[in-house]
């Protein structure tokens, strides 16, 4: 079902029948928070430019992990990043801040959609950072994001 519905999303944007601006942060004991791309663009941003497995090196701009972890006031350890295609990849909230990883919703100064990873994209630095250039840094660049769980 929810393969279906990634592929309705990807296939029915273009023309604007369906849009998605928003994700839902859980965390364990808390009440389920809907943030909107509004929210996000309310707060503190930030950019940089780098590759991904998917993109040649863009400018990506977003909100620092960090900023969502003050606002929202995050206590857990783990974030857990779920995909509109069930794809899902958990990374340790202390590396994210360490390396300034961003929640974009931007690339190449264009809001991110369903067709080019978005809204909603968890983005490393890993053209900055030597160290970044792994296998598992493929891994943690979960788009198209619905759900950001902490544990």
């Amino acid at each position: 079902m929810k393969i279906l519905l990634s592929l309705c999303l990807f296939f029915y944007c273009p023309i604007g029948i369906c849009a998605v601006d928003f994700f839902y942060l859980t965390e364990t004991g808390k009440d389920k928070i809907k943030i909107s791309l509004e929210d996000l663009k309310a707060m503190p941003t930030y950019s940089f430019k780098t590759s991904t497995n998917y993109t040649t090196e863009e400018i990506f701009l977003g909100v620092k992990i960090y900023d969502l972890v003050e606002k929202y006031k995050i206590e857990g350890k783990l974030i857990r990043a779920f995909a509109w295609d069930d794809y899902s990849y958990s990374m340790p909230i202390d590396e994210m801040i360490q390396y300034n990883v961003i929640l974009a919703y931007q690339k190449g100064g264009v809001d991110m959609d369903i067709k080019s990873f978005g809204p909603f994209a968890i983005i490393y630095p890993r053209d900055i950072y030597p160290e970044l250039s792994q296998r598992d840094v493929n891994a943690k660049t979960v788009w198209q994001i619905r759900l950001l769980e902490i544990k």
